[in-house]
């Protein structure tokens, strides 16, 4: 369920699924009824469908008439029009008016065509029984006396005479249908007699009655078509023709239906996973650093790529075969309970119940061994990453073999759990194989017998067993699909973690507060003028003890710079990351021209702000996009503005491509010198109100970092900077510097007030610089 949820948005393809695979299941389990009819009907019946002729003789419908009741012999009269000039009656009734002929009429076509082909005369009376033949004036046999009451030719008898002259002739060896109309003619035989013994003779059939009568009655009506000069090979292959016909149209039906339903699950499946890695890096786009230390960034890569991947493929199984199985399975079995009393219903319970055990089992096996690979996978992706992103300093101290050997530890995990898991699934396709044959067999064992037995026909055994094998094919199917639902399950999952986690650094435009405008009293909007504050300001991480920055305070204002100094990690980097809101103070407000930057919309507050972070990271493209990256629509001359002041004209210039030319991913193919300049040039080209340095000039030579300070000095004179340095020779002619120490400001004033007031600044600084560069008397120096 947490699968098919992604399919909430989709619930008119899911709808359009399942018309579709109900109209294939309809099909395709209409398939094995017609093949069944051409079987019996259209092979061994020679193509007649029904007892009751469509064309009958006069002749051949009289021998009918006389084993039928007067009300009988009305519905048949009605049901068949005039005869024709060579005395053929043609079938006028509807179709109801059929089915209702069907169960007397046949048993009159069996009578007559038995005694057409003549009945022994003492079989006939035994099947008749004792009270029909009493009812027939018949006398037993053995006294000697003639049948039905002709002791005396010269009885007053209507046709005892003619009746007298046959009977001698065949008793005791056969009687046909001459005779019966024979002894009517004579008056020795009534209507209600020959229906009586109609009567006696179906009872004496019992259970297999019906199936005797049909196949008898089929006989008759071949030869009564004969006789009213119908071609009956004309029949079969009429009836084949078109059953053929009727079944390659399901077939075609169903084929088109299996077509579209993969074509909609295709589709579908294509789209969620579209919209899914779309909310996943849009989601992952909001995340503050809080929550990307939640996830690392091996697991969302595998999340967005191979997890939304196993949804897809699970979700166009469960749109194509999880919703067409139930069908399918359900469809078979109203089939097999529609055969009636075959007594073969036990071999698919007991073969339901073997695959309910068989499955059981290996679901049993195989699920915490899912639930565990994409773990895995996750630790291989990991592995993989940091030794190819590593692969530097593992050659430069000699480890390649013993990452390769970590490496295929989590390989061989993973491996491991892959190869018992299709172990699984080898092993469960031969145990379903060897069931269903073992179905078939007794099948076709106990079926064979019905036939025998005349329970069943040849083609209902063999549609019987179509639909037995359907259903055990729906578990299967069932069963293949359900191996790979915990994968999907444990994907969805994660997929659901990263959708579920909102970022701590909320926009306030999208609050119940909304972002706060920066307004004049009379509610005019006034423009930014990049006035940075930081008002009592204290930090901690999520879950940690103690704050990493405590009562901070400072203002920095347009055209002028603050430097932030300190060892190292005593929380400068956290500091200036509360400007751009990476994360929000938990104590104290940050401000931008006296406006809170958590009631500033996220957009427009980092629209203001020129940020350049320790590592330069560059994205694949040319040197030109990666300069405009916060504004594609600069213009050249802004982009080369910004490679200038960044002093990074001169070697963008003497490349031959100059401003068009290649940057591969992350910016592999340039320097650390040359990477930080286009980073830093890149902040200046959006020519921000606040620009913010977090130890940038680190990679830079002195003279490169002189010249560089110097040019923000003329060309940012608009805008506050700060500026996060280990080298007291980048921020020493800040206007402010602030000195932290394990987050506390322990120092804050100009450079020469801080190499008197400030210990831990002189420390730092001589640490770096002589005497004389700091401009320090030698008394002062202690």
């Amino acid at each position: 369920m947490k699968t098919f949820s992604f399919l909430r948005h989709h619930k008119a393809n899911l709808l359009l699924a399942l018309v579709l695979l109900m109209i294939q299941a309809y099909s395709e389990l209409t398939l094995p009824s017609i093949m069944s009819g051409i079987v019996d009907t259209g092979i061994s019946r020679g193509g007649i469908e029904s007892v009751v002729p469509d064309e009958i003789t006069v002749d051949d419908l009289s021998d009918l008439e006389l084993f039928l009741t007067p009300d009988e012999v009305s519905q048949v009269s009605s049901a068949y029009g005039a005869a024709d000039g060579a005395g053929v009656r043609s079938f006028i009734g509807s179709e109801d008016d059929r089915r209702a002929l069907e169960g007397f009429l046949g048993q009159a076509e069996m009578l007559v065509f038995q005694l057409d082909k003549g009945v022994p005369s003492d079989q006939l009376l035994e099947s008749m029984g004792t009270d029909a033949a009493t009812a027939l004036g018949a006398r037993p046999l053995a006294e000697g006396g003639a049948p039905f009451g002709l002791d005396d030719p010269s009885s007053g008898a209507p046709g005892a005479q003619a009746a007298a002259g046959r009977l001698p002739s065949v008793m005791g060896e056969t009687i046909d249908m001459e005779d019966i109309r024979t002894l009517v003619q004579a008056g020795v035989m009534s209507a209600d007699e020959l229906v009586a013994a109609r009567g006696s003779l179906m009872d004496a059939l019992g259970d297999s009655g019906e199936t005797i009568v049909t196949s008898q009655a089929i006989e008759f009506v071949k030869r009564a078509y004969g006789n009213a000069g119908i071609d009956l090979g004309a029949v079969q292959t009429d009836y084949l023709i078109r059953e053929g016909a009727i079944m390659l149209g399901y077939a075609l039906v169903a084929a088109l239906c299996a077509i579209a339903a993969a074509y909609n699950a295709s589709r579908t499946a294509a789209k969620v996973a579209r919209d899914l890695r779309h909310d996943v890096y849009e989601r992952v786009l909001s995340f503050s650093p809080a929550e990307m230390g939640a996830f690392s960034e091996a697991s969302l890569i595998t999340r967005a790529t191979n997890d939304i991947q196993q949804i897809q493929m699970v979700l166009v199984m469960c749109m194509r075969m999880v919703l067409f199985a139930p069908c399918m399975g359900v469809g078979a079995v109203a089939k097999v309970v529609g055969f009636g009393s075959t007594g073969l219903q036990w071999i698919i319970v007991v073969g339901l119940v073997v695959i309910s055990v068989v499955i059981g089992l290996l679901m049993s096996l195989t699920m915490p061994k899912f639930r565990r690979m994409q773990d895995l996978v996750d630790r291989n992706n990991l592995v993989a990453r940091e030794i190819i992103t590593g692969i530097m300093p593992i050659r430069a101290f000699g480890r390649s073999a013993s990452e390769e050997e970590r490496y295929d530890e989590a390989n061989r995990a993973l491996t491991g759990t892959y190869i018992f898991t299709n172990r699984a699934m080898s092993f469960m396709m031969p145990v379903m194989m060897m069931i269903m044959n073992v179905i078939s067999i007794a099948i076709v064992w106990f079926g064979g017998h019905g036939v025998d037995a005349g329970t069943m026909q040849v083609g209902d055994l063999m549609a019987y067993m179509n639909y037995t094998m359907q259903v055990i094919m729906s578990f299967m199917i069932i069963t293949m699909v359900a191996v790979m639902l915990p994968r999907a399950d444990i994907a969805s999952e994660r997929v659901q973690a990263v959708l579920a986690t909102t970022s701590s650094v909320a926009d306030p435009a999208s609050s119940m507060t909304g972002a706060q405008r920066h307004m004049t009293a009379d509610g005019e909007e006034l423009p930014w003028t990049g006035v940075l504050s930081f008002d009592d300001v204290s930090f901690a991480y999520p879950g940690a003890e103690e704050p990493t920055i405590e009562h901070v305070s400072f203002t920095v204002r347009p055209g002028q710079t603050l430097g932030v100094i300190g060892s190292t990690g005593v929380g400068k980097s956290t500091l200036v990351q509360l400007i751009p809101r990476l994360y929000d103070a938990t104590e104290g407000s940050v401000t931008v021209d006296g406006v809170d930057v958590r009631r500033m919309d996220l957009k427009e507050l980092r629209s203001l702000i020129g940020y350049v972070p320790q590592k330069g990271m560059l994205f694949s493209g040319d040197i030109a996009s990666n300069i405009a990256y916060g504004d594609p629509d600069l213009p050249d001359e802004r982009i080369e503005r910004a490679a200038r002041i960044a002093q990074a004209a001169d070697f963008i210039e003497e490349k031959p491509e100059g401003y068009e030319s290649p940057i591969s991913q992350g910016g592999t193919n340039v320097s650390g010198g040359q990477r930080q300049r286009l980073a830093i040039a890149r902040a200046l080209a959006i020519d921000p109100k606040i620009l913010v340095f977090d130890d940038s000039f680190s990679a830079l030579d002195y003279k490169t970092d002189s010249e560089l300070r110097a040019a923000l000095a003329r060309e940012a004179r608009g805008s506050a900077v700060v500026i996060v340095a280990q080298r007291v020779a980048t921020i020493m002619h800040a206007d402010q510097i602030i000195v932290l120490d394990d987050g506390r400001v322990v120092g804050q004033g100009t450079h020469d007030e801080l190499l008197r007031t400030c210990d831990a600044y002189r420390e730092i600084a001589m640490s770096q610089l002589s005497s004389a560069e700091l401009g320090l008397d030698e008394g002062e120096v202690r």
